[in-house]
């Protein structure tokens, strides 16, 4: 019985041997099987990584815009200008120093003042009542604008212009009979001028018709660097001095304005080289608008600042391009449409073949 035990331990320990190795066989030839399939079998990408859908409408919104910017403004500046004296003789008096102003005096010949006066006409000849010309209306609208008598927008020499010219030269310390010797007065070409170089110093000699002293440039615009003109005015500020910007522009020309931001200390610190490179501004629109926020591949046949969209019920929309952001589009409708009724524009291929009337 013992013998018999032995063999059937040894039967049982051989037969669980055949079973695993079995096992083995059947997951080997699984594998086998499971990865021929997944050599033959095309490859198929993830739900995620499959091809986008063409995305051929966006929602827009409405919001207000300032249209705040910052530019650069790059200035014109005139040429450097003589002063050209009219009085001969040696100067016993200067006032130069602080600068020339039309109406004051400016220096002192002999025992004559010389005035500074600012005429659109520069004054070339001495001028008595019923004298006719185109200085005499220019001395007749700066004695006006001085506050004096005169006959303003006339180019005759009347007695009030006579009378306006006696008070100016009794002003300056002059007597006068009210007739204009030109040795008396000395032309600047604005109302009030820097001078940046000056000859006629007390106990020197000066000669008629020479030059006295020099002016630097004067600032004459202020002009948007690569700037689009709005539809709407603007607000633009320069170195602290604001003024409008009208529709449909991109330069400043006023006078008065051009000499505001040239009294700057900021802008007299500054050398050519500077000027030449421009000047910070910050430009906004005189009044917030109402816009649409829009893809930028919204808008098409654009031209300048206008363009077209399309919402999603297919109207074309004419509209005024007013700014971006980015890589969106702002716009205003152009023919009258309520832009808070479009809620939807088309992009992509359902723009195809439309046009911008």
């Amino acid at each position: 019985m013992a013998g018999n035990s032995g063999k059937d331990k040894v039967v049982r320990r051989r037969g669980r041997t055949a079973i695993a190795w079995l096992l083995i066989a059947v997951i080997v030839a699984a594998s086998g099987a499971v990865g021929a399939c997944a050599l033959w079998l095309p490859d198929r990408a993830p739900e995620l990584l499959g091809s986008a859908k063409e995305v051929t409408s966006a929602p827009v919104n409405v919001q207000q815009y300032a249209g705040s910017q910052q530019v650069t403004v790059v200035p014109t500046v005139s040429a450097t200008r003589d002063l050209i004296g009219n009085a001969t003789g040696t100067v016993t008096g200067d006032w130069s120093s602080e600068g020339l102003t039309s109406g004051r005096t400016a220096m002192k010949v002999n025992d004559r003042y010389i005035v500074a006066l600012s005429t659109a006409t520069p004054l070339y000849r001495n001028l008595k009542t019923g004298d006719k010309g185109d200085d005499v209306l220019a001395l007749n609208d700066e004695l006006n604008r001085l506050g004096y008598n005169s006959a303003p927008g006339s180019n005759i020499f009347w007695w009030a212009t006579s009378d306006g010219l006696r008070q100016l030269m009794n002003d300056n310390g002059n007597n006068s009979d009210g007739t204009l010797s030109i040795s008396d007065i000395l032309w600047i070409p604005a109302a009030s001028v820097r001078v940046g170089s000056w000859t006629a110093i007390e106990g020197t000699s000066v000669q008629a018709g020479t030059a006295v002293g020099q002016i630097p440039g004067t600032l004459t615009q202020l002009t948007i660097k690569n700037g689009q003109s709005s539809e709407q005015d603007r607000t633009i500020t320069i170195l602290g001095q604001t003024t409008t910007l009208p529709a449909g522009q991109t330069s400043i020309t006023d006078a008065a304005f051009c000499d505001q931001v040239a009294a700057t200390d900021d802008y007299r610190g500054m050398d050519a080289g500077t000027l030449a490179a421009g000047i910070g501004a910050t430009v906004t629109l005189g009044e917030p608008i109402q816009v649409l926020r829009v893809p930028a591949a919204a808008v098409f046949g654009v031209n300048g600042t206008q363009g077209c969209i399309a919402t999603t019920d297919g109207t074309n929309v004419t509209v005024s391009i007013v700014g971006s952001e980015l890589g969106a589009s702002l716009v205003q409708p152009a023919d009258g449409t309520d832009a808070s009724a479009i809620t939807g524009v088309m992009l992509g291929k359902s723009l195809s073949g439309r046009q911008c009337q």
